[in-house]
């Protein structure tokens, strides 16, 4: 039983158990105080430069001293006599030039010594001598130019070495002949160029050894002394060629590291009968072409060929590696291998086809008819020819809530262009998807239709943004807080300069897509995808430009939902009578709420190699990503056709069912909101779309109406005040549209002034469409537009 240590330094804190830690406290000596029990002792990262003689004999029981860390340039030879059960010595980080030899002598239960991180820059013969029981040596990161032959020849129980981070240039025949008990010896990042046939004669128990980042230019058959060999790395050297058989002498090997090496050619033979084998990687091998032989290697689970120049897979491949979890080679999922059935289950198919099962192929193919379909339709209806047909007396321009619609379709007829190649390339390659895998992914169609996929992506979520903002101003207007330039004074011109305005922004957000497309072709990654998509795995570097533009997208999320609720804030208990005007409210939040919906899961995925123990696999990733990335593609027209009005207005106009006074009304009405509002003199704000629209209104419409009042029929009489109000430009022949002088004090709507307004008067409750379209123009020269309905009562006019 150790004794126990009860008294400590004031510099050092203490434990009941004979530990003493006193690093970082700018100690200059060694403390005194200390027990005399005291087995561990802590002086690293102090300002201790020297040792002098005999400092620790009053630690007889010491075990472990650490010494990192200091200043450490000179160690006088009885510094550290009296530590007989000193085990464990800690010197890396110092400023020692050699070995301190006459030091060590003593310490013959010394178990390991770290040397690290020094000057070292030879190391005598003698260095070790009476350290009989060293397991473990550390003189990595010194100036060595060759290995310690000598002072290693005595060391047969040492079990672990390092010799990294050096400059040692060859390695010498039977350089560790006598370290038979050596298990780990790391040579790597060195300037070792050729190493001696025999140079590891000797390490017959030697089972993990590095050679990563030297400059060897040809494969190190010394190798073929290791029979207990069991992981290998030589990556990031200068070997072109791997001889047949390269191995053989090698049987227990789990893990090799070739990549990074300028390989043109491997033996058929290299990795055969190579049963343990578990972890194979070849990476980087630009001058690879042919798929290497893995005859009775048929425990591998991991094979890493990417940055090769191999083209085709083997047939039989999933057969002959029946564990096999990954293969990289050009991809961070193997889609173009193997799918598995279950975690532990044997049981495997060939990776044959693009969509996987059907379940997937069905939704994917329903997803890409409906967004096909749907979106075609949308712009059909909106940019089609009937909205060419009046264009009499101003420039003609779509308002600017269908304007973005329209142009929202088009991002999503792309996104559903892009699944439509998806489906394509599934039937054309049909049983036989990875044979023509690698060929896709690296070929330019496949970085095309990546592009288009990212650009419709990325323009439907900002215009989405726009669309957004372009409510809330039209909304805005309707409740008259917003004020603009008195210069519109043309409701027709105000409707197409407010439209070419979110036109150009459309346009500038157009640009801004097309350049987060192409950032992934930029980029110097050597993986790509089957669905063309920029995924990459943690070392890709599309990996930024994905987080990049995922972040980009849920910014712009979060700024479309920050509008709308401010909207729904200003909006409060109001509710908008005009038809049109709702529903486009309404579509615009559901859009909203449904793309955020489905960006979480296409996002999470993208964030996936970021996050430590992220599950899944590639199947699960294949199927999130080809059914949830172009769902709101799909969605989004049907959504549109559901709760627009204007959609039913253009679709009916499309299809001739309208009469010719909805018609006109449809074309000339900047009814969208956003950019059809003008100032009068006196400062006040008011919507273009009024009276002096209707009074462009044809002919025949006003006719219609007259002939109703003059014939006295039963709709005659809901309009029989607005001929007394003298608000009809037909039926009165006033030509311009009196100003409203008179308005709620609470709510700042325009007041009613007809005298003659009753409270139970409809203006458009008959169902000729001429009484309704002239009920609307009088009504609209007598209030002004738009028409606003409160939850509250508001007092009706008298008469």
């Amino acid at each position: 039983m150790r004794p126990t240590a009860t008294v400590c330094s004031p510099a050092c804190s203490c434990d009941g158990d004979g530990g003493a830690d006193c690093s970082g406290r700018g100690l200059t000596t060694i403390p005194t105080g200390l027990s005399a029990f005291t087995y561990y002792l802590d002086l690293s990262m102090n300002n201790i430069t020297e040792l002098p003689a005999f400092v620790f004999k009053s630690f007889p029981y010491l075990e472990e001293l650490r010494l990192a860390g200091n200043d450490l340039s000179f160690i006088h030879p009885e510094a550290l006599s009296g530590l007989h059960q000193l085990k464990v010595l800690m010197l890396q980080n110092n400023q020692l030039r050699t070995v301190p030899s006459a030091a060590l002598k003593t310490l013959h239960s010394l178990q390991s010594l770290r040397l690290d991180a020094n000057h070292i820059t030879a190391v005598p013969d003698d260095s070790f001598e009476g350290l009989q029981q060293l397991r473990h040596l550390w003189l990595d990161d010194n100036n060595l130019t060759e290995v310690p032959v000598g002072s290693l020849r005595h060391q047969a129980n040492l079990q672990a070495l390092t010799l990294a981070l050096n400059r040692i240039s060859h390695i010498p025949d039977n350089a560790f002949a006598n370290l038979t008990s050596l298990v780990v010896l790391h040579l790597h990042n060195n300037r070792i160029k050729a190493i001696g046939e025999k140079c590891f004669a000797g390490l017959v128990n030697l089972e993990t050894l590095d050679l990563n980042f030297n400059n060897l230019m040809t494969f190190p058959k010394a190798i073929e002394a290791l029979p207990k060999l069991k992981e290998l790395g030589f990556h990031s050297n200068d070997i072109a060629s791997i001889p047949e058989e390269a191995f053989h002498n090698n049987p227990l090997l789990r893990t090799i590291h070739l990549y990074d090496n300028p390989l043109s050619s491997v033996g058929a033979s290299a990795f055969q009968n190579l049963s343990d084998l578990h972890s194979l990687m070849l990476r980087g091998a630009s001058k690879m072409e042919d798929f290497p032989i893995l005859t009775n290697t048929n425990n591998l689970e991991s094979l890493t060929l990417s940055g090769t120049k191999i083209s085709t897979l083997p047939a039989d491949l999933c057969d002959d590696l029946k564990l096999l979890r990954t293969l990289s080679i050009s991809v961070p999922y193997a889609y173009q291998c193997c799918a598995f059935v279950g975690v532990t289950s044997p049981v495997r198919k060939l990776y044959s086809h693009l969509l996987g099962n059907w379940m997937i192929r069905l939704t994917v193919w329903f997803i890409c008819l409906v967004a096909l379909v749907f979106n075609s339709l949308v712009l059909v209806a909106t940019f089609g020819p009937t909205h060419q047909t009046v264009q009499h007396s101003y420039p003609y321009s779509l308002p600017p809530a269908r304007l973005l619609m329209g142009l929202l379709a088009l991002a999503n007829l792309l996104t559903g262009l892009y699944v439509g190649v998806l489906t394509a390339l599934d039937l054309a390659t049909w049983g036989s998807f990875a044979e023509f895998g690698v060929w896709w992914e690296m070929g330019p169609g496949c970085q095309a239709t990546g592009v288009l996929a990212v650009f419709s992506s990325e323009w439907s979520i900002l215009l989405l943004a726009l669309a957004a903002v372009e409510r809330s101003v039209a909304v805005r207007v309707i409740l008259g807080k917003v004020m603009l330039s008195p210069r519109r004074t043309s409701s027709h011109g105000g409707c197409w300069r407010g439209s070419r305005r979110f036109s150009l922004t459309a346009g500038l957000l157009a640009l801004l897509a097309a350049t987060g497309a192409c950032m992934p072709l930029l980029t110097s990654s050597d993986q790509a995808s089957p669905l063309c998509l920029p995924f990459a795995g943690i070392d890709s570097p599309t990996l930024s430009v994905t987080v990049g533009l995922v972040l980009l997208n849920a910014l712009a999320y979060l700024f479309t939902a920050a509008v709308y609720t401010q909207l729904y804030c200003h909006l409060g208990r109001v509710e908008l009578a005009d038809p049109e005007q709702s529903g486009a409210l309404r579509h615009v939040a559901w859009l909203i709420f449904t793309n955020c919906i489905f960006f979480c899961p296409v996002a999470a995925f993208s964030f996936a190699p970021l996050l430590t123990g992220s599950a899944g696999g590639p199947e699960i990733a294949k199927s999130v990503t080809l059914i949830f990335f172009p769902l709101s593609a799909c969605l989004n027209p049907v959504l549109y056709v559901i709760f627009s009005p204007a959609f039913r207005e253009d679709w009916s106009r499309l299809r001739g069912l309208r009469g010719a006074s909805r018609e006109v009304k449809g074309e000339g009405q900047c009814d969208d909101g956003g950019g059809s509002w003008e100032l009068t003199d006196r400062g006040s704000s008011t919507l273009g779309s009024e009276c002096g629209l209707y009074s462009q209104l044809c002919a025949e419409v006003c006719e219609h109406c007259e002939a109703a009042l003059q014939a006295r029929t039963c709709s005659a009489s809901m309009c029989r005040h607005l001929v007394k109000s003298h608000s009809c430009p037909t039926l009165s022949g006033a030509a311009l549209c009196p100003r409203p002088e008179g308005f709620w004090a609470d709510s700042g709507t325009p007041l009613a002034q007809s005298e003659y307004a009753d409270e139970g008067d409809s203006f458009v409750s008959d169902s000729s469409d001429q009484v309704q379209a002239c009920g609307r123009a009088c009504f609209c020269q007598s209030r002004g537009l738009p028409l606003v309905h409160y939850s509250y009562n508001i007092p009706r006019v008298k008469d």
